[in-house]
């Protein structure tokens, strides 16, 4: 176990979306937190709550009894090292998370798709409700917080469980949410049944008095929790058994939905976020309420209090005859999402910028990428992401036009940097256009560029 009070732990890349909540909450706790990171970005989110970091890797200060550090950090990093060559205990992220989850009521979400927002909007909900007061850590940035760290009083924690890795292994659920198993992290598990192993694995550290959420319409999902043993609680559309939604209403980034519990009426829900694949996330959040006896009212007051997340269907400009966009679906299954609500709650054409995300995914899903913009008018796909991987040279993007039927390479260019990108851009978006930034890595700097120069003319 980890005693966080006045603990004095330093993290290296404290910058990152997952490990800036992680951070605040050990200083919640009473731990001194330092930190360092290359990138100074979203360093305002630690400012405002006491915690300074430095701007890149030097050495680690001579009192640290902890560093943590975050996948992104390699080997040779000199913290690391220094930290070794001082004595000082170092764990990855991952496990000292885990440490967490051991000592309070850890709501773990978890699945390929939709961790993020499902995470975001449970915690919007149980954050606020009595007795739960629930803290939060989650690898994305929401609306309510500007962060993904919810500050708590109760027990209760939410989490994203980052299957990347295996790293969801190192956690220890009081209740589990599993939203969808998909051919995703290939590069890490080989096949879909590997995956879905290491899904049970999770599932086996579930007592009999845990809750388990999981999406009934997904085989997958379902075939999984068949085995498990605690108090189940599915969720769904299509399987009208447990919590299920009927007369689903998305329009201008709101959805309305009928929630019923079996054969009978729960309650109206209403809530900020388009998209079936989203009322699937607040069915999965509204089911856990189910499941903890909260009243209807209750939880739909709950729905109501979902401010949204960054990077998922954030409208960031919508004026002056345009609609700019920006979304971190990255997967082909997000992808088609994505652009089946864009295309359903809004009138216009629609302009898709697309920025692949590693190299490794890149080819392993070329094919499923390439029919993943049918609902797109124009798609502009730039240089891949490379995150963690190095560029050999062997895998451009161009590989997924290369993929697509004639109609869809017809309205697809490719492009190797953002500059050039920006200038089609330029030259092709009109007034009534949907502008949709589309992709984990940077894309969305070009969407927020394009964004900059309608302000300054219009």
């Amino acid at each position: 176990m980890i005693n966080l009070k006045n603990s004095r732990i330093h993290f290296t890349g404290i910058g990152g979306a997952g490990m800036i909540p992680l951070a605040l909450f050990a200083k919640s706790k009473g731990a001194h937190v330092t930190g360092s990171d290359l990138n100074a970005e979203n360093f305002s989110a630690l400012y405002k709550e006491g915690v300074y970091p430095v701007k890149g890797h030097g050495k680690v200060p001579e009192d640290t009894d902890i560093l943590v550090y975050s996948s992104a950090v390699r080997e040779n990093n000199p913290e690391l090292i220094d930290a070794t060559g001082k004595n000082i205990r170092t764990v990855k992220r991952a496990v000292f998370l885990g440490e967490i989850t051991k000592d309070m009521h850890s709501v773990l979400i978890s699945g390929s798709h939709g961790k993020s927002t499902t995470s975001v909007m449970l915690a919007d909900m149980l954050n606020r409700i009595e007795p739960y007061n629930s803290y939060a850590v989650i690898g994305a940035p929401s609306v309510s917080t500007g962060s993904g760290y919810y500050k708590g009083e109760g027990d209760h924690i939410v989490i994203e469980a980052d299957e990347y890795d295996r790293s969801f292994l190192e956690l220890y659920p009081k209740d589990l949410i599993i939203l969808n198993i998909d051919n995703d992290h290939m590069d890490i598990y080989g096949t879909v049944e590997n995956l879905k192993n290491n899904f049970s694995i999770l599932t086996q550290k579930l007592s009999e008095r845990s809750v388990l959420v999981y999406n009934q319409d997904d085989d997958n999902v379902t075939e999984i929790a068949q085995n498990v043993k605690c108090r189940k609680m599915p969720y769904g559309i299509n399987n009208k058994t447990g919590i299920w939604a009927n007369n689903i209403v998305c329009s201008k980034g709101i959805t309305n939905i009928e929630v019923f519990c079996s054969d009978r009426f729960f309650t109206n829900l209403q809530f900020c976020s388009s998209g079936i694949h989203n009322t699937y996330n607040m069915l999965a959040a509204a089911a856990l309420l189910y499941g903890y006896g909260l009243n209807p009212e209750t939880v739909k007051r709950a729905a109501e209090s979902f401010r949204g997340i960054k990077r998922r269907m954030e409208v960031v400009y919508n004026r002056n005859g345009y609609l700019l966009i920006d979304d971190y679906a990255h997967h082909p299954t997000e992808i088609k999402s994505i652009l089946s609500a864009v295309k359903n709650d809004y009138r216009g054409r629609i302009i898709a910028l697309f920025q692949p995300h590693l190299f490794s995914r890149t080819l392993n899903h070329c094919e499923e990428f390439a029919s993943s913009f049918n609902d797109a008018d124009i798609v502009m796909i730039s240089h891949i992401y490379p995150a963690r991987e190095t560029d050999d040279g062997s895998v451009k993007s161009s590989v997924i036009k290369d993929k697509m039927n004639r109609a869809e390479s017809k309205k697809t260019s490719v492009y190797e940097n953002f500059d050039d990108l920006f200038e089609m851009l330029e030259d092709t978006a009109v007034k009534g256009d949907i502008i949709v930034a589309l992709g984990a890595g940077e894309v969305n700097k070009v969407l927020y560029r394009f964004k900059e120069k309608l302000e300054a003319v219009c």
